[in-house]
């Protein structure tokens, strides 16, 4: 599996305008490419509230990460989610968060907290101050919306080299196209005759619609037919304010406030049914309006300052934003002069041509790329595979005192129809238990691999699967017995699932019960109560049942399944570099398995058409304390140490138990 990228997506459904459009655009278009080197986590707030352009493929994945408040987030919901999925690279809007484990980059839209910092909430522009700069140094790249942005960042960061701050204009939706039944929407959705002066963004002291009112007051003064203004968006500062000027100016009457509109096909019609778009916007980092404007074929009138004429591209009429006559006039010559009107409109809609979310996502996919190439490669052990002609499954069964039990699991493996489509390795993992002698005289065509000593179950599949080569690696207990057709079955599942890494079988016990083998990562008070003797207190099926699934209908998304048998990807297998050997003898080493796959965005299975009958022996769950409890709860500290964010429940964020949604 291709590496996995967390994405900042906090933005998405909270109304945030520019930001939001941008994680949006960007994440369409990623999500609509086939061809990526790697897979996408969106970190968002609700999954729900992401759109279907963005999650329908499955390229982009959605992720909710708890917030509180939005510094209690950077703070410790984002570190937290992060030790979970330990993901190869970390995409930021604005600020990375403290511990970041693996290459960070973020996009800085802007740097109005430096430059214009009267124009922001004294709170915003301190936050601001102090932890962009801080995570501008701390990352591998940095992505600018704009040259001008990627300018006052490098006057904003002293000391930054300037060849890890890289341009990126935003793109426009497809959306944003002249619209022949604009008049009609507008007229139905809002009241509104088409022809007004539209503005659209946050209302706020930074887009300068003091002036924009005051310029609209002398136009509607010098002509009876003026056309109304229409002001969309909601009102971050200042709203009684602005109320009090449209009162004051006497534009109550002409001045339109329609609030946020979330949907795309409304702007559109919004845009093009105006006369002219106006944006005399005191600090930007884009503009994207003006390109959506021009998109629609609305001229339009911008402010000459920060990065609006380079976003512009010379289609708009600009003017200086602190000149109410400045801005008066250029709406009077938008309004009476039709070639100008003409002019800006063919201009726009070539420059908004130019801006894609397709060739911004494109060049960050590059950005990402060289991050990726420039960080160190995490080791993975994966044992030296024994040449040969690759085999569709590798079986591993390995005895420990199992001699007995052995021919039964190998006649199921063989009635399995794979013929020579199927290696059955056997590992003699105590000397003198009789294994070897059996192999060797009643099994001959079997991969016989003898230990010297008795080692770990982990150690011993490891090196099963390296005696023979496969596409897939069945785990198989000496007590689980195959099924007609069950290992037939799951390697039609895995053909047909790319991104499946490991699928389990349904298996039942020896009376044909459903035996719960699949299951949600463990949590805090569920293995309290069923790794103690609380079990004999407080039933486990009761107060920890959600650790349990029950019996499937049908195919199932699960966090992780018993090693009893379980078939596994050979390229996965070999991604995380198999089972860690340090959980010995065993127990635990098979979740921790799982826990990886999900991280690397593997997914993981379980197919009820499957089955396997299994002598489940659950000896950890019998006495109260021995030699296996031991095992498991010195294992269960290794897990711990080398996933903590279990102890707070926090598995990864691409397991079910996070709510992931399953596929149809």
């Amino acid at each position: 599996m291709s590496d996995v990228i967390a994405f900042d997506a906090d933005v998405i459904g909270r109304h945030r305008t520019g930001d939001e459009t941008f994680a949006t655009g960007i994440l369409s278009a990623l999500a609509a490419r086939t061809d990526l080197p790697f897979s996408i986590v969106a970190y968002v707030r609700d999954p729900a509230l992401v759109p279907a352009s963005i999650t329908a493929s499955g390229v982009v994945r959605p992720v909710a990460v708890d917030v509180g408040s939005n510094y209690r987030r950077v703070a410790v919901s984002l570190p937290t989610r992060l030790r979970a999925d330990r993901p190869a690279l970390y995409h930021g809007n604005y600020v990375l968060p403290p511990g970041l484990p693996c290459p960070g980059v973020v996009t800085v839209h802007d740097c109005s907290y430096r430059f214009a910092p009267e124009l922001m909430p004294r709170a915003d522009a301190f936050a601001f101050g102090r932890f962009v700069p801080w995570s501008v140094r701390r990352a591998a790249r940095v992505v600018t919306v704009s040259e001008h942005a990627r300018g006052d960042l490098l006057r904003a960061v002293p000391g930054v080299e300037p060849s890890r701050v890289v341009a990126i204009p935003n793109g426009v939706s497809p959306v944003f196209a002249p619209s022949a039944g604009a008049a009609t929407g507008v007229r139905e959705r809002y009241g509104l005759e088409p022809g007004f002066i539209l503005f659209i963004g946050a209302l706020q002291p930074r887009k300068n619609l003091l002036r924009l009112l005051e310029a609209y007051a002398i136009v509607a003064a010098a002509r009876a037919d003026a056309p109304s203004l229409v002001l969309v968006g909601d009102a971050k500062q200042d709203g009684e304010e602005l109320t009090a000027r449209i009162a004051s100016l006497g534009l109550t009457a002409r001045v339109h406030r329609i609030g946020y509109v979330e949907r795309p096909e409304d702007l559109r019609d919004l845009y093009a049914a105006a006369a002219v778009f106006a944006f005399p916007s005191l600090y930007e980092g884009f503009g994207l309006p003006v390109a959506e404007a021009m998109a629609c074929g609305t001229p339009v009138l911008a402010a000459a300052a920060t990065a609006l004429p380079e976003t512009a591209g010379g289609a708009a009429v600009l003017v200086d934003p602190l000149s109410v006559p400045a801005i008066a006039a250029g709406l009077t010559s938008l309004l009476d002069d039709d070639a100008l009107r003409q002019r800006c409109s063919d201009a726009g809609r070539t420059r908004a041509a130019e801006l894609t979310w397709e060739r911004a996502a494109a060049r960050l996919v590059d950005v990402w790329g060289d991050v990726l190439a420039e960080a160190p490669v995490a080791h993975r052990s994966v044992r030296h595979v024994s040449p040969g002609q690759p085999a569709r499954v590798v079986a591993a069964l390995t005895s420990t005192g199992q001699a007995d039990d052995l021919p039964a699991a190998i006649a199921g493996l063989r009635a399995q129809g794979l013929g020579a489509g199927l290696t059955v390795v056997v590992v003699a993992n105590r000397p003198g238990d009789g294994t070897v002698e059996l192999i060797r005289a009643g099994y001959p065509d079997c991969v016989l691999v003898e230990q010297p000593d008795t080692r770990s179950y982990a150690e011993n599949q490891a090196v099963a699967f390296a005696a023979a080569p496969g596409d897939y690696l069945a785990i198989v207990n000496p007590d689980a017995i195959a099924q007609p057709g069950c290992l037939e079955t799951l390697v039609r599942f895995m053909d047909a699932h790319p991104r499946c890494g490991l699928v389990a079988p349904t298996l039942r016990n020896l009376d044909g019960s459903y035996q719960e083998a699949a299951r949600r990562f463990p949590e805090p008070l569920g293995s309290l109560i069923r790794r103690t003797p609380l079990r004999r207190l407080l039933a486990p099926e009761r107060f920890a049942g959600g650790h349990y699934l029950g019996e499937p209908s049908q195919a199932r998304l699960v966090d992780w399944s018993l090693g009893a048998f379980l078939l596994i990807r050979r390229t996965a297998w070999d991604d995380v570099g198999g089972f860690d050997e340090a959980f010995a003898p065993l127990y635990v080493e098979e979740i921790e398995l799982q826990w990886r796959l999900w991280q690397r965005g593997w997914e993981i299975w379980q197919e009820p058409a499957a089955e396997v009958t299994h002598a489940h022996q659950a000896a950890s769950d019998g006495a109260f304390f021995n030699h296996r409890t031991v095992w498991h709860l010195r294992n269960v500290g290794r897990f711990i140490r080398r996933h903590p964010t279990v102890l707070v429940g926090q598995p990864p964020g691409l397991a079910p138990s996070r709510g992931l949604r399953q596929p149809r």
